[in-house]
């Protein structure tokens, strides 16, 4: 009898053992065909030309539209995650093995023609961006035509250039940024962008000064260096492993170092990040879509990988937009969503009051993305809006207000009617006007009526109903803003 436990056993084991070495031969072939992808794709551009898809020349001409009409490209919607989510999907980011690693740290060696120059929109000065901003977060990003791999899960690689070059340059959004990536080979199969995206970046955008680094010491000294205006001299993408940023691998932005304190832009930021016990010891400081930490607690906590510096080579420029004609006075409005704004000393400085949602203030002068509104007053401009907030004026005890004539914001998607009631047809997308058309992709897509967020103008109005270019819409759902 122990004779028979004693092979079943060896055999079991056995089986176990062929398992795991079947296991281990499979993950090695697939980590090979990744290399050996991600080889030729490398080759491969050294011989041929830049390619620059239809789609993404048509993404490069929206993305003008937009900043021509005076439209800001930042992200300033608050990102709801868990750090479950983030452990989810970080199986498509960078830094997934170390042996794709070293394949993506070969350099690009294509030409510094800056031929991307074109293909860029109006400079805003400092752009914030993230992944998982709902007007691109479904959006694919993948070089095998894997649907789960999207804008969201793996495109931390090509928002982090798009928010350098949006912020050194001129404006392009991560969409274009993701299929320049696509396009040219960068996008690994299963390992997020490669490496040496970057420095394709630097050439085909041509930056004055770009360098490749391992060294914190040496990438602090970088970022510590100013302009003349103040501003940032260079900026610095940053490779990281799990740690204090991701729970896998991931890209972010260095934007500044103040007396030793970083100031982080990252490309995955959501509500609560920072709040887990893991990332709480190392006393990361959220305010709206700046992460601010010490140089020591960044050393020790990041998990930092490598370093890739470019030249802020319109950093002058940016102090002159948005300091331009001192004596002129904007008026603004609060916009924040579920708290207070807090009122500085100084850019990140102390707080000294706060300002609720609908407060109009008057802004006499800027500085980054920061909005000074009185003597030693200032405030972050990624929540104000020069749109009128309404706040209780439109809705008192569930019954809203007669409606004119103007300009309405929508706040939930809603269908568009042929007539001001439900008892009319709904209007189908192609029915809508080509300017609906296109709020609605930048929103999130085609839809067969008004996202949330379109902005439309309301030209005749029937009770709680407003005829728009499109058709007919219901107010109850839209707010005046202006």
């Amino acid at each position: 009898m122990k004779r028979k436990i004693l092979v079943v056993l060896i055999i079991i084991l056995f089986s176990v053992m062929n398992v795991c070495i079947y296991k281990l031969y499979v993950k090695n072939i697939k980590m090979q065909n990744e290399i050996d992808e991600l080889q030729i794709r490398i080759s491969n551009k050294v011989e041929n030309e830049i390619i620059i898809s239809e789609e993404t020349k048509k993404l490069s001409e929206q993305t003008k539209e937009i900043v021509n009409r005076n439209e800001k490209l930042s992200t300033t919607e608050e990102i709801e995650s868990t750090e479950q989510e983030e452990k989810n999907i970080t199986d498509n980011e960078a830094l997934e093995t170390d042996a794709i690693v070293d394949q993506e740290n070969i350099s690009y060696e294509g030409d510094y023609t800056g031929e991307g120059l074109s293909l860029l929109g109006k400079y805003q000065g400092l752009t914030y961006y993230n992944q998982a901003d709902g007007r691109w977060a479904n959006i694919m990003y993948s070089s095998i035509n894997n649907k789960t791999q999207t804008m969201k899960t793996s495109a931390c690689g090509p928002t982090t250039a798009a928010m350098i070059v949006s912020s050194a340059k001129g404006a392009i959004l991560p969409t274009t940024m993701a299929r320049l990536s696509v396009d040219n080979g960068y996008r690994t199969a299963n390992s997020g962008t490669a490496w040496s995206f970057y420095s394709f970046v630097a050439d085909y955008f041509k930056f004055s000064e770009f360098y490749s680094i391992n060294s914190f010491d040496k990438a602090m000294e970088y970022l510590k260096q100013k302009n003349n205006s103040g501003t940032s001299k260079y900026y610095i993408a940053c490779s990281v492993g799990s740690g204090l940023f991701t729970t896998g691998g991931h890209y972010i932005m260095l934007v500044s170092n103040n007396n030793k304190i970083i100031r982080v832009y990252d490309s995955y930021l959501y509500k609560g990040k920072f709040n887990t016990a893991s990332r709480k010891s190392a006393n990361v400081r959220v305010d709206g879509n700046n992460e601010y930490l010490t140089e020591e607690n960044f050393k020790r906590y990041s998990n930092y990988k490598h370093f890739w510096v470019f030249s802020n080579d319109k950093g002058n420029l940016e102090n002159k937009n948005n300091n331009s004609d001192n004596n002129k006075k904007y008026k603004m409005y609060v916009n924040t969503k579920n708290k207070n704004l807090n009122v500085r000393s100084e850019p990140n400085g102390t707080i000294v009051s706060s300002l609720t949602k609908g407060t109009e203030v008057i802004v006499i002068e800027t500085m980054g993305d920061w909005s000074k509104i009185g003597t030693n007053e200032w405030v972050s401009s990624n929540y104000l809006t020069n749109n009128y907030v309404l706040i209780s004026k439109d809705y008192v005890e569930g019954q809203y207000n007669k409606y004119s004539i103007g300009k309405y914001k929508v706040i939930t998607n809603i269908n568009v009617r042929n007539g001001a009631s439900t008892k009319y047809s709904r209007k189908s997308y192609r029915q809508l006007s080509e300017n609906a058309k296109l709020q609605n992709r930048r929103l999130g897509g085609h839809y067969n009526g008004y996202r949330k967020g379109v902005i439309c103008t309301v030209i005749r109005t029937s009770g709680d109903w407003g005829l728009t270019k499109s058709g007919w819409i219901c107010l109850k759902y839209c707010k005046k803003v202006s």
